[in-house]
């Protein structure tokens, strides 16, 4: 290049000579194609490692190589796009534009718009005052009839559209929307762009959006850092990676099992990235695509070259609720990414969350985004910490730090921008320290030279470069943000007794001491240390949005309290909001209820407006919504605040459980409390508690030895305040009621097994011949399953083993046991215990794990070179599915040992087959191996660990026997005892179910005697009463007994859910009616008395008859269908 000489000239000289005067260092990628022209770098590379220098353009074979095998993946990944897209064209239909308004077509209403029509018309014609009013009682008359129409259709809909079994997850998006979600752009709605110009026009609108967006991304130079970043990666890189460059562990190629299995985890209906491919293209890949899709990210990863399209995202603004529209900040940006990228993400986000696990590189104060963990474990451990430090002895004199009550101060930071801003070469250099250097080569190329545009209505700005940060919508940006901040935990750990609370990017600290001067001096300390870290990181705090707030007893010691953060002060605040979750002083949790209530009263109503007392959603649909999107709302992160929170702040969370309830039911206002929250199938909030905090004793007592959490479940101290209680006290007294230690909790899979581990010589098959199924009959199945495994692979000389488990009810008293044939005629049998609280499905797990740890022993195993066909049979296919899954997605410690037996056994010659055969066919294996679960069902439990999962439902359990045992005396009891709960309620009816349970719940809105206590029915003679023996209130039938729920059978109630009444000697046709008809007094009375035989004033007393003649039968299927079809034909 000195003396300017090229070995490679292009068309134009003179242009060429001109880029290189002018030192241009970057020519766009479009001008590879023919090498018309001189490529510098492509922009799917960093700056460092650009294909092409100035230096090498002497080079042409080089030049010619380098750019052609660069080409090769952008192509590759825009020729697999292009193909997708044109099948889709081709074979995918459009479909049809949704009706926005589906009741214009109502004939009433286009009636009425023709009159109005016509007598706008006509007041054209003649502006008379009698035409203006005949047009105005048009239009009013045309309005009406649209809201009577829209009425008709919206019940329409959701008793016929939203009542359908596959519409449940269509019901909660229907209600999000109702709730009041952000509008999109309003057409001439103005935004502030740069420099406070508004921008009005939908392409300066995305102009304004992507400008700010990209400024925020921008790289931030600080010479100091940066030239210790670049000493360090200089040094970093020249070490050889972990493996050797011989592509091992981590960084071998990706296996077509690791691609399924995360081809599984893509989300469906997501919206597409920039290339349209959407993730329900991949997931329906033939064979042939899938290996040309594999090789395509093998690709990009063995050369850690990342097509450009893969690092291209759409940037569409959301705006937020209650934020002002004209401002940029008031949009939430949501990227629209490659769904390729994202698959290729996954499967290295796999791997690098395995590395963590396996080096530890995250601290266990980090809770975001890690297997197990979530935002409730960090909440816990913080009220647990301050309870245990406010429960310490009381000082008597000068107070003791460490010895005597404590004093809290909570510090909230926050981080401007905290994605948007990590500088890439420092992340880089973070994770070539403990990464090998082929995957954070890979990374580290995957965030470099980014490019993004803001869609607004459809129209798109310019692409922006976005220089620094992590991108939007990416899988790997949580984890590695969490290497990012491990150094900070570290740092931070030097502040004394203050310990660190983090959940991705929100850091609090919690600093304790026996004087509030002590506590605002340890949490000054760390508010430097964070300082400190964020400067040598180029990173922001934002004092203006940090929080402080003093955790005590005593009142007067969070007056004036304050601390520095960056030189600005930041004053105490009474309470803060923390992960979700709004903290007091007192840790009463009385604001947080009142943000609860605030949040779900909304969701009630908009539930409500989807049913009613004769339309609407069927109970199915009603229940899940109400326990997913109003109670799931109401229980965030439960576990850590609901044991500690006040009865009376409980009271106002249990408002809004009991108006879902009235919204689930339809039972009116007046109906006590247990019945309805029964009815409901809803816990109250003092049976979720109890059931919580057994959870979150037994997860923590799960976690490592070294976690904090588990520390302070296994901690021991006095209580010295009587109503200071948490999660931990409460959670032992639950579990002691059930006879569980917290000690025989099964640890969590710290480290699971590879994701790159291999399957070879293990099979797994749940598939069976449709004879099988449980409808055909015990011997068509036997043979069936007989037939199936005598065609498997080796079966004649095969090792059989048999395995079975069993549960007491499916939840007590668990066993495994096996049965292992060997082909040399020996046999052996296995039982084991599976633990006093056991499901049905451990309890086959339990075998399994046991049958192959006696195949693993010399003895037993017969020699693999003359008999390598072992082959495994299990009768439960939810088993058989969780050991599918694979080896690095088996999340109890119970499956994680079944396949590190399985790949023991397989690593030593044998093939394995896993094979569903179906339970109770009369297969000799099946039944002895049953027999053998049944007799480990009887061993001593004491040794066998228990899952979190069974000791949570059995907490839930008894919390449910404890509450059934405090409801009061009277009607509900007496129907249902201290075992039983109310099933719902199955019919299609709406009006029906609401009536089964108003009757149930003994406040029936069609009963004479409520009626009457309400004020609805009043008489000359008394307005309204709660006397029962008030004439007013008697039975519109028998006109004798007041009409309660004592007077309707409850044999009937409890048998009949449709409760029809039915007369034992007589004919099923001759049955008279629904008993919720029985407003009808005239037809019960005639209808009653002609089937009897007797004349109409003998049907007195009619129901004692009946009482005696039903004997508390429930009727039969085929009874209750004759009996609807005869009521119907009486009806009309």
């Amino acid at each position: 290049m000195a003396d300017g000489s090229l070995l490679v000239k292009t068309k134009n000289e003179a242009q060429t000579d001109k880029l290189l005067k002018a030192n241009f260092l970057v020519v766009p990628a479009e001008t590879l194609v023919g090498l018309q022209n001189l490529l510098v770098h492509l922009r799917d590379g960093s700056a460092e490692n650009a294909h092409l220098y100035q230096y090498r353009l002497w080079d042409a074979k080089r030049v010619k190589v380098e750019t052609g095998r660069r080409t090769g993946r952008h192509q590759m990944a825009k020729h697999l796009a292009d193909t997708l897209m044109n099948a889709s064209a081709r074979h995918i239909p459009r479909g049809a534009r949704a009706d926005p308004k589906p009741w214009a077509l109502d004939p009433e209403l286009s009636a009425a718009v023709a009159e109005r029509r016509e007598a706008r018309a006509a007041l054209r014609r003649s502006p008379t005052e009698e035409n203006r009013e005949v047009w105005k009682l048009k239009k009013r008359n045309a309005a009406a009839a649209e809201e009577t129409a829209r009425k008709k259709s919206i019940r329409k809909f959701a008793s016929e559209e939203l009542n359908k079994p596959t519409s449940l997850g269509r019901v909660t998006k229907v209600l999000r929307k109702m709730e009041g979600a952000a509008q999109t752009f309003a057409p001439g709605q103005a935004v502030n762009g740069d420099r406070g110009r508004e921008a009005v026009g939908d392409r300066s609108k995305a102009e304004a959006f992507v400008s700010t967006y990209a400024a925020v991304s921008k790289h931030v130079r600080r010479k100091k850092w940066d030239k210790l970043t670049k000493a360090e990666l200089k040094r970093l890189r020249r070490a050889p990676c972990t493996c050797q460059n011989q592509r091992t562990d981590a960084c071998q190629p990706f296996s077509a099992a690791e691609l399924d299995a995360q081809l599984r985890k893509l989300k469906p209906k997501k919206a597409p990235g920039p290339d349209g491919v959407c993730a329900e293209h991949l997931q329906h890949l033939g064979p042939r695509a899938r290996d040309g899709l594999l090789q395509l990210i093998n690709k990009s990863w063995a050369l850690a070259e990342i097509p450009a399209d893969w690092r291209r995202a759409v940037i569409i603004p959301i705006p937020k609720a209650g934020k002002d529209p004209k401002e940029v900040s008031s949009y939430r940006p949501i990227a629209l990414t490659s769904c390729v990228a994202k698959l290729a993400e996954r499967m290295v986000a796999a791997r690098l969350t395995h590395l963590c696990d396996l080096h530890r590189l995250i601290p266990p104060e980090q809770v975001g985004f890690r297997r197990g963990r979530a935002a409730e474990d960090n909440l816990a451990r913080l009220v647990q910490s301050v309870q245990d430090g406010w429960n310490k002895p009381k000082a008597r004199g000068r107070p003791v730090d460490g010895v005597t009550a404590d004093k809290f101060v909570l510090v909230a930071y926050d981080f401007a921008r905290a994605y948007d801003t990590i500088d890439h070469k420092m992340l880089y250099a973070k994770l070539l320290r403990h990464l090998p250097y082929c995957m954070a080569r890979w990374i580290f190329r995957l965030l470099r030279d980014r490019r993004a545009c803001v869609e607004v209505n459809g129209v798109r700005s310019r692409e922006r470069p976005f220089r620094a940060g992590l991108p939007q919508g990416s899988v790997l940006a949580p984890t590695l943000y969490t290497i990012w901040a491990a150094d900070l935990i570290a740092d931070l750990r030097r502040a004394p007794r203050t310990d660190i609370f983090m959940y991705a990017d929100d850091t609090a600290t919690l600093s304790a001491g026996a004087t509030i001067q002590a506590a605002l001096a340890a949490a000054q300390h760390s508010a430097d240390l964070l300082a400190k870290w964020a400067t040598r990181n180029k990173m922001t705090i934002a004092s203006q949005k940090t929080q402080i707030m003093v955790l005590s007893q005593w009142s007067r010691d969070a007056k004036d309290a304050t601390i520095l953060m960056s030189g600005t002060p930041v004053q105490a605040t009474p309470t803060v909001k923390l992960l979700g979750v709004t903290l007091d002083r007192l840790l009463h949790f009385g604001d947080h209820c009142a943000n609860l209530k605030r949040k779900a009263r909304p969701r009630i109503n908009q539930l409500r407006k989807l049913t009613g007392h004769s339309w609407g959603l069927r109970e199915h649909h009603l229940r899940a919504v109400a326990n997913g999107y109003i109670r799931g709302a109401i229980e965030y992160a439960a576990a850590a605040w609901l044991p500690a929170a006040s009865r009376s702040h409980l009271e106002l969370v249990d408002r809004e459980l009991r108006a879902a309830a009235r919204a689930v039911t339809g039972c009116p206002l007046s109906t006590p409390t247990h019945a309805l929250m029964a009815e409901a199938g809803l816990p109250t909030a003092e049976m979720r508690s109890a059931t919580l905090a057994a959870r979150m004793l037994a997860r923590a007592s799960a976690l490592p030895a070294e976690d904090p959490l588990r520390e302070l479940a296994e901690a021991t101290v006095p209580c010295r305040l009587r109503n200071v209680t948490g999660w931990r006290d409460q959670g032992r007294r639950t579990l002691g009621t059930l006879g569980v230690a917290a000690s025989s909790v099964e640890p969590m899979v710290a480290v699971p097994l590879p994701p790159w581990t291999s399957r070879e010589g293990i099979s797994i098959s749940c598939a069976v011949p449709p004879e099988c199924v449980r409808s055909a009959g015990e011997h068509a199945r036997r043979a069936a399953a007989e037939a199936l495994l005598s065609d498997l692979p080796g079966a004649e000389r095969a090792t059989w083993v048999w395995s079975d488990g069993s549960a007491d009810g499916g939840t007590a008293r668990g066993g495994g046991g096996a049965l292992i044939a060997l082909p040399t005629g020996t046999e052996h049998t296995v039982r084991a215990p599976a633990g006093s609280l056991c499901s049905s499905t451990r309890a086959e797990l339990v075998a399994l794990r046991a049958a192959l740890e006696e195949l693993a022993k010399p003895d037993t195993s017969p020699d693999p070179d003359r008999y390598p066909t072992t082959i495994i049979c299990l009768d439960s296919r939810a088993a058989l599915q969780t050991v599918d899954a694979g080896p690095a997605a088996q999340a109890s410690q119970l499956g994680a040992d079944i396949w590190r037996l399985l790949l023991q056994l397989a690593s030593s010659g044998r093939r394995l087959h896993l094979q569903w055969v179906p339970a109770h066919c009369g297969l000799p294996g099946n039944e002895r191996a049953d027999a053998l679960a049944r007799e480990a069902a009887e061993l001593d439990q004491a040794g066998a660990p228990l899952d979190v999962r069974s000791i949570t439902r059995a907490a839930a359990r008894s919390a449910r026997r404890s509450w059934q045992e405090s409801w009061p005396d009277g009607w509900y009891r007496s129907i249902f005892t201290d075992q039983t709960l109310p099933a719902p309620v199955r019919l299609d009816s709406r009006e029906a179910a609401v009536d089964v349970h108003q009757l149930r719940a003994g406040h029936w809105s069609m009963s004479a005697q409520y009626l009457h206590r309400i004020g609805r029915r009043p008489t000359a003679a008394c307005p309204g009463c709660a006397d029962a023996g008030c004439p007013a209130a008697r039975c519109l039938v028998c006109e004798e007994e007041a009409d309660t729920p004592q007077h309707v059978p409850a044999e009937t109630l409890v048998g009949l859910q449709n409760l029809l009444v039915h007369l034992r000697d007589v004919s099923a046709e001759n049955a008279h009616v629904y008993q919720y008809r029985l407003w009808d007094a005239k037809r019960v009375k005639v209808e009653t008395a002609q089937n009897r035989g007797v004349s109409p004033n003998g049907a007195a007393g009619y129901r004692d008859r009946l009482r005696r003649a039903t004997n508390g039968h429930p009727l039969s299927a085929e009874e209750v269908q004759k009996v609807v079809s005869r009521v119907n034909q009486l009806s009309s």
